[in-house]
């Protein structure tokens, strides 16, 4: 059963270009890398979907459409784009909310609220479209 070590580095790489594309992508707004948002939740791409779902398209490809495998990595993509967007997504509009109507010796005394944990729909299909590339290239090269 090879199939698990290539589905792990797809999911392993999507993850970490993902999360990469979050500290260079300052740059081409003439801003240097940010390498805290290394560890950022939210923002472009969805590094989270793009590891869930290039971890199912590899399974997909290796073990087929048809697999019990394919089956439960596919529901596993779904629940996080939907957690993603719809849940997560829920909390940035909150916190936009807050930062409005809360007093600033409010929030600071609480701590800061981060700027984005959840994504928008834009941001979880550029983590499909990275996920495709990621797990056509792992198929192709490892397989």
């Amino acid at each position: 059963m090879n199939t698990l070590p290539i589905a792990f580095v797809a999911a392993a790489v999507s993850m970490i270009l993902g999360q990469s594309w979050k500290v260079i992508s300052p740059v081409f707004h003439g801003k240097p890398p940010v390498f805290r948002n290394i560890l950022q939740s939210g923002g472009m791409p969805s590094a989270h979907t793009a590891a869930a779902a290039s971890l199912a398209l590899v399974t997909g490809l290796r073990e087929g459409l048809d697999s019990s495998i394919f089956a439960v990595a596919l529901v596993l993509t779904a629940v996080i784009a939907h957690d993603a967007v719809k849940v997560r997504g829920s909390i940035n509009t909150i916190i936009k909310i807050l930062r409005k109507i809360a007093p600033p010796e409010i929030l600071e005394k609480e701590g800061a609220l981060p700027d984005t944990i959840g994504h928008s729909v834009g941001e979880v299909a550029v983590g499909f479209i990275l996920a495709g590339a990621v797990a056509a290239g792992c198929h192709f090269l490892l397989g």
